[in-house]
């Protein structure tokens, strides 16, 4: 049986940080519990070495790749194995369109991932290497598009993984996906339903980071001993499967942490003017303003209108986009308000070097950066990883059943990967150790739960930094008897929809 994981909280503050009090939360580790080594169905070739006396590296790979495929439990990087099958990965994201900033970059990270593992002669699971191949279809975050992307992906490319953001897509594409048996990597672990086996969720920490935020804003503002009244959090988001399911979950948690909810609604994905929304938002006169699972585009246009309006409280939200922003606020007020989310930049100082987060920066930089073969003509995102948080342990776990099946002489199935996945007491991932976590909140356990960074916006360096590494499961476990009926008034539990 897995063990709970105690709550895991590390805090770094800037000199221009306010000072946060020291808090009182334990830490803890999860003893790993990795299957053991097995032999290969063939014998390995040696590696060739360098005249000093180390393995020399396959034509062509760098140090960097190298590193980056470093979580691998079994790659075997410079031996020589049998080559079988070409395994096909599906990209069904928006590519276009104002969800499109939750999509597209993440191409970029799943390539760097993809053309590493086959520069090494492919994926090695149990003595063989599977060459892999990436394959991509527009959605436009439209259902009807995803299912029809989804059958070409599957019926076409034989696709045995997809990455994907989820919401209304995700809806209308699992019942097709689980008949093929194809793995549907979501985004959002809201997706997550028993009846849908293979979709799986969490590499992406929403909705986690929208349930902790009511507890980190807190540690910036005035207790509400001080005030003499509860502290006031507004949230919205879009009016869509996302924005309906994961603000449910973060008003729960507001609602735990003692916050007064003032305002909690949806606009309608046709909105184009932002003005009275910003306006009715600001009229509860919250100390706090969420934008939840709020669309790149949508977020961008409600942080120009609170900063005309005069906005003076936090802002927080899922993911937010600097790029846009600041084109709209200027950086100042962006740091007065401090701009809290958790999808990190991959150059933040807080991962050090070497690292594979730096790995990774140095692969991205050189490839699609200014002057790279493939410039984007844009800086570098936190959705341009986000989607390889989940390719990277879908793989890990194909190589862990692989060795406990030396002699298999096939790739696994998903029903057997994910069934090794689930048996792990812990996998690497890229922001540290996960396990297979969710029960009680999607019905299964099909959600990777792994620690979860919290930035905020530095002026000095126009963009996020990271100020918190936390754990989410002692601490939803302590109150999730608070949160989930909250949910349910919602009607958003898994067995609600």
């Amino acid at each position: 049986m897995k063990k709970k994981r105690l709550l895991k909280m590390i805090i770094v503050v800037s000199l221009v940080a306010l000072l946060i009090a020291a808090i009182p939360l334990v830490s803890g580790c999860r003893p790993g519990a990795a299957p053991p080594e097995a032999p290969p169905v063939a014998p390995p070739v040696a590696p060739p070495v360098t005249p000093g006396g180390e393995p020399a590296l396959p034509a062509g790979l760098l140090a960097d790749e190298v590193n980056v495929l470093g979580h691998l439990p079994d790659q075997q990087i410079g031996v020589e194995y049998p080559i079988g099958e070409t395994i096909n990965i599906g990209f069904l994201c928006a590519l276009s369109g104002p969800d499109a900033g939750w999509g597209l970059p993440g191409i970029t990270g799943n390539s760097i991932f993809i053309d590493a593992v086959n520069k090494t002669g492919g994926l090695l699971v149990g003595g063989t290497r599977y060459p892999l191949k990436m394959y991509e279809f527009d959605d436009e975050a439209i259902g009807s598009k995803a299912l029809q992307g989804a059958r070409q992906l599957v019926l076409e490319n034989n696709v045995k993984f997809i990455s994907a953001i989820g919401g209304a897509p995700a809806d209308a594409v699992h019942p097709f996906l689980t008949e093929n048996k194809v793995v549907y990597a979501s985004l959002i672990s809201t997706d997550i339903k028993p009846d849908r086996p293979y979709l799986i969720a969490g590499g992406d920490v929403t909705p986690r980071i929208d349930m902790l935020r009511p507890l980190v804003v807190k540690w910036f503002l005035p207790r509400p001993e001080e005030l003499g009244r509860p502290l006031r959090w507004a949230v919205t988001s879009q009016d869509d499967p996302i924005g309906r399911q994961c603000q449910a979950w973060e008003v729960g948690c507001a609602v735990a942490e003692g916050w007064d909810i003032v305002y909690d609604k949806h606009f309608a994905i046709e909105t184009t003017d932002f003005a009275p929304i910003a306006t009715a938002i600001m009229a509860t006169n919250p100390d706090a303003i969420s934008l939840n699972l709020t669309w790149p585009d949508f977020q961008t246009l409600l942080w120009e209108q609170f900063y005309l309006q005069g906005y003076e409280g936090i802002i927080s939200q899922n993911y937010i986009t600097w790029e846009p922003n600041l084109t709209k606020v200027p950086a100042a007020y962006a740091e007065a308000r401090m701009g809290i989310d958790a999808f990190p930049r991959m150059d933040d100082p807080w991962f050090g070097e070497p690292s594979w987060q730096h790995s990774f920066t140095n692969l991205w930089n050189a490839r699609y950066g200014p002057g790279g073969p493939e410039d984007v003509h844009r800086p570098m995102t936190g959705i341009d990883f986000d989607h390889v948080v989940a390719l990277l342990p879908w793989a890990e776990w194909a190589q862990y059943w692989g060795m406990e099946h030396p002699n298999a002489g096939r790739f696994p199935t998903n029903d057997e990967i994910l069934e090794t996945a689930r048996a792990l007491e812990e996998f690497p991932t890229l922001l540290g150790p996960g396990y297979m976590y969710g029960k009680e909140m999607w019905g299964i356990d099909n959600m990777i739960s792994l620690p979860i960074n919290i930035n905020r916006f530095d002026a000095e360096f126009g963009d996020k930094r990271i100020f918190a590494l936390i754990r989410f499961e002692e601490w939803f476990e302590n109150i999730k008897h608070i949160v989930i009926p909250v949910v349910e008034e919602h009607g958003q539990m898994w067995y609600q929809r």
